[in-house]
């Protein structure tokens, strides 16, 4: 269930969501065996998502969002050792229970247009148990964007600016690290 809805003429938006979603019969990957395939009886989320949209002024607008999750297992048996071991009520594998965006963006010349964010990303949990955590992590990236016609663009995108080391996804025994601080351009053309 949502609601969306615009203000001040059309330079605001914000939208408000509510959810409750079961899935049954489900198959994941075992993080530390990637060729083993383990079947879940039943996983369940509950969320609230909101976000803002706002034209602060001429060329200026500000967007943010977050989400708040709760996932878990409602059903998950799985042999360990030789026994049967419920994972009932325990968080998914790398699903973060708290995530937010905030971004501003400033076109301050015709053509001409200069972004900056933070992400943020909730702690996450590397195995079944929830006994190895991913911890929460916040990036900051960047971009300007020139557009020499209607129909294609020029893209500097700055990632990470601050050159934070996060991990992405993990598992027991080894984790991915995030991008480091980089940066990348872009040429794009619609037809």
């Amino acid at each position: 269930m949502g609601v969306k809805q615009s203000f001040l003429e059309g330079r605001g938006e914000w939208t408000l969501a509510a959810y409750h979603i079961v899935k049954n019969k489900l198959l994941t990957t075992d993080p530390n065996r990637p060729g083993i395939t383990v079947q879940v009886g039943q996983q369940s989320s509950r969320g609230l998502e909101a976000s803002l949209s706002l034209g602060l002024w001429e060329g200026v607008r500000g967007d943010v969002n977050g989400a708040l999750l709760r996932t878990k297992y409602d059903d998950f048996i799985q042999t360990v050792s030789g026994r049967a071991v419920s994972y009932a009520a325990n968080v998914p594998l790398g699903v973060p229970e708290h995530t937010a965006n905030a971004w501003a963006s400033w076109a301050f010349l015709p053509g001409w247009e200069a972004r900056a964010g933070v992400q943020y990303i909730g702690k996450t949990y590397a195995d079944v148990a929830n006994t190895v955590t991913r911890p929460a992590y916040t990036v900051v990236n960047a971009g300007l964007d020139y557009r020499p016609t209607d129909n294609t663009k020029l893209s500097l995108r700055a990632f990470n600016l601050f050159d934070e080391v996060y991990a992405v996804a993990s598992g027991t025994t080894s984790w991915k690290l995030g991008r480091p601080r980089s940066a990348e351009l872009a040429f794009s053309m619609t037809f």
